[in-house]
């Protein structure tokens, strides 16, 4: 019964470490984006940037995840959001300071108990969402803190039992138990700093002794590059730099902790400041804090040579006989559980896809051998577009992020609608060609109506898509005439079908212009938010 009211304690711990992040993610998605966006003009403001998001949100993850995004969308250098990870990495540190501080020495009933009945209350009544997401976070905060009183009550009936410290025989396997414990604790919870206030309960227990806490410690620091591995699995370029920066920094620091672990245990028993346990929790927060700065001393002098590195890294390739090159993606599943950034990256892929097709000449497609559609993928990228939707779907959204997910999935439906009928023209590529020269010059000038007609996309559409429906229907008139009076009756239909082409992918292209231009509406309103902040 021991053991699962340990795991109990750990559910609350989590529930409560997850309610929090989550909420803070939601109720400050446009703030996060505001201080990334505002604060990161250098590189010490950057640093700091990372540092207090961090502190605040308590989720290096969600830190990452906001860089991707801003990165992609070019609202920040790769090279400003390398310090921003550095300083991401230094804030995971506060959690250590924060459950140490108030968890071992306040009488947390005092503050959990009226920070949760508050957040419910929020998370229930609030009229707004970013009221209810709030709510969520206070009330995730209070229940964190509650799983850390009953972590810390489990785990000091089970040192009474058994000393992890007395199992092994030696420092060097404390030491080497200590790391895997750290690892396979952030691996487990995908978060160092759910790892290490799980650490620091179970040193404040007794359960064991420095050595090996402070040994987890960096096991925690070092584990939680994992996350950023998992997150950059199959993500674009940039996510994977942001990633591996993150793996880059946070290797170093764990190093220079193993390093500093000796004389730290030297310290410890000059001054005999492991005979309290209550020391020990300030001694492993002030030592996970010491390693990281350590890093980033070091760190600092290197970090233009990492970021040229890594900038040379994970470049797109243009496929065999591909003579354009790669389009870049926007899009990454680790930024949709933040909807203002997944609607931002939403609109640039769209917007990119749109500019793609309208600047694509239909003469082209019909005569040139190599492929007009440059590095689009069809099979997959609108299949990748209608997944991100869907995982940005899962969040808890406004009314009017909802609104704004569903016009991109409408402008996704008919762009792929136009690149589908690019690929039919393009197969009667070569019918069109042995066309009656007749035939095929009113079907040029048809093709050039259309482009032009694609490329002006403000102007009184209304008026210029109904002149364009007329001149099809002088086009077909003058088909037939021209058919006609050459006995080329076989010819006319395959020039009739490549002019419904045209006409259908110009009818697409259009459809999908009202709801681009909402999504873009909608961008220009959050940067006018965050210029006005």
């Amino acid at each position: 019964m021991l053991l699962l009211d340990v795991l109990g304690a750990l559910g609350l711990f989590l529930l409560g470490m997850w309610l929090m992040t989550e909420g803070l993610k939601l109720a400050g998605g446009r703030a996060l984006e505001h201080l990334l966006h505002h604060w990161t003009s250098s590189k010490s403001r950057s640093l700091a940037s990372g540092v207090l998001i961090t502190a605040l949100v308590q989720s290096s993850s969600a830190v990452t995840i906001a860089l991707i995004g801003f990165v992609n969308a070019g609202l920040m250098s790769f090279s400003q959001s390398v310090w921003v990870v550095f300083g991401s990495s230094l804030g995971t540190t506060f959690t250590g300071w924060l459950v140490t501080l108030f968890g071992f020495s306040v009488k947390i009933n005092a503050v959990i108990f009226p920070l949760v009945g508050i957040g419910a209350l929020l998370r229930v009544f609030s009229p707004l969402e970013r009221g209810r997401s709030l709510g969520m976070a206070l009330a995730g905060f209070g229940i964190l803190f509650m799983g850390i009183d009953a972590l810390r009550t489990n785990f000091s009936v089970y040192a009474d039992g058994m000393n992890m410290q007395s199992l092994l025989d030696s420092q060097t396997h404390r030491v080497l138990a200590g790391l895997a414990i750290g690892l396979v604790l952030t691996s487990l919870t995908q978060s160092s700093s759910a790892a290490i206030a799980i650490i620091l309960t179970a040193t404040a227990s007794q359960l064991s002794g420095l050595d090996m806490a402070a040994a987890a410690v960096i096991g925690a620091n070092i584990g939680t590059a994992s996350t950023g591995i998992i997150a950059s699995l199959g993500a674009t370029a940039n996510a994977r730099r942001v990633a591996l920066a993150h793996v880059c920094f946070n290797t170093l620091a764990g190093l220079l902790g193993l390093l500093l672990l000796p004389p730290l245990l030297l310290l410890t028993a000059y001054f005999s400041l492991a005979e309290s346990s209550a020391n020990l929790p300030l001694l492993l927060a002030m030592f996970h804090t010491s390693f990281n700065l350590l890093g980033l001393v070091i760190m600092a002098p290197l970090e233009p040579s990492l970021t040229r590195f890594l900038g040379k890294r994970f470049l797109p390739r243009p496929a065999a006989g591909q003579r354009t090159a790669p389009q870049e993606h926007f899009i990454d599943r680790n930024i949709a559980s933040i909807p203002d950034l997944a609607l931002r990256a939403l609109n640039l892929e769209l917007q990119q896809l749109h500019k793609l097709l309208v600047d694509q000449s239909l003469l082209d497609v019909i005569y040139k051998p190599e492929d007009p559609l440059g590095s689009i993928a069809p099979d997959t990228v609108f299949s990748d577009i209608s997944a991100f939707i869907a995982d940005a779907s899962q969040t808890s959204l406004t009314r009017d992020q909802a609104q704004q997910f569903t016009a991109g999935l409408a402008a996704s439906h008919y762009l792929q609608n136009s690149l589908q009928t690019l690929q039919q023209l393009r197969l009667h590529a070569s019918d069109i060609q042995r066309l009656d020269h007749h035939l095929l010059d009113n079907l040029h000038r048809w093709l050039e109506q259309v482009n032009a007609f694609c490329c002006h996309c403000h102007d009184n559409r209304e008026e210029q898509w109904l002149q364009l429906l007329r001149n099809y229907q002088v086009l077909k008139d003058q088909l037939m005439a021209d058919a006609i009076s050459h006995s080329k009756l076989d010819d006319v239909d395959g020039a009739l079908n490549a002019a419904s082409l045209g006409k259908r992918f110009a009818e697409q292209l259009l459809q999908s212009e009202p709801p681009l231009q909402q999504l873009q509406q909608n961008g220009d309103h959050q940067a006018g938010d965050n210029s006005d902040s």
